[in-house]
């Protein structure tokens, strides 16, 4: 907000420690570092164990993403459970981070990106089965619809912590991926609109790919930004073969 007088969150940023309770806050805001001490008084105790609480968490969210998996199961339909359920589940570790955390914390940036990254493979496996079940499909089209603004809304929330880092990196090394998978999916669905929603997402890495991305990689992102471009262009031809063509071309 560009009110001066607006209320403002700061994230504290804990600090490695011997133990929990040793870690230190800096808050980057205020340019100052809390000291938690639980043997000393009541407001110290509780921040010492808010420390301890987001190292716990930390921890559950480290085990979490270095065990993730879906098993080896063969049949189709116990693969579409299983990543339903490890989503449900990445889901609920993800509320648990925030909460507990704050929404600018490493925790919450990682689960986040585990999420979308099970979400893009369940967009491009739904968009594959459109029109094999026309009694379905609108729902299904309904809850992919839903399903992608999630993602993108997650997809900006992970940019934006990017950005927060202030690192000297375009935050499309890691976010590269994710990108223009979205971008895919959204030009998949055909319709001008998304399509042009998808090169809006595109345009974010075009430069990144042009610099470190192979040739080959650098022609899909061209494909993907044009996409709209090549729909409006083909739907113009086909309105110029119409009978008012023909008829001038007769005379």
């Amino acid at each position: 907000s560009d009110d001066p007088h607006a209320f403002k969150v700061c994230y504290a940023v804990p600090q490695n420690g011997m133990t929990a309770e040793e870690r230190n806050l800096y808050c980057p805001s205020c340019k100052g570092t809390t000291f938690a001490n639980p043997d000393g008084s009541i407001r110290k105790k509780k921040q010492g164990m808010s420390i301890k609480y987001m190292h716990v968490a930390e921890e559950k969210v480290y085990e979490r993403l270095a065990g993730n998996g879906t098993g080896g199961s063969d049949d189709k339909a116990s693969q579409d459970e299983d990543v339903h359920t490890e989503r449900d589940i990445d889901q609920q570790f993800l509320q648990m981070a925030t909460s507990t955390c704050g929404s600018q914390h490493w925790t919450v940036h990682f689960l986040n990106l585990s999420i979308m990254e099970e979400s893009l493979a369940s967009f491009h496996s739904t968009l594959m089965t459109i029109g094999e079940n026309p009694e379905e499909d609108v729902e299904t089209m309904e809850d992919l619809f839903t399903d992608i603004a999630e993602f993108a809304d997650g997809l900006q929330r992970a940019y934006t912590f990017a950005s927060s880092l202030q690192l000297k990196l375009d935050p499309a090394h890691w976010l590269f991926d994710y990108t223009v998978g979205l971008a895919r999916t959204l030009v998949g669905l055909g319709d001008e609109k998304s399509q042009k929603y998808g090169a809006d997402w595109i345009t974010r890495v075009e430069n990144y790919a042009q610099k470190f991305e192979a040739q080959d990689m650098q022609k899909v992102v061209k494909a993907i930004k044009d996409a709209w471009n090549r729909g409006q262009k083909h739907s113009d031809e086909k309105e110029g073969d119409g009978p008012d063509r023909k008829r001038r071309k007769n005379h």
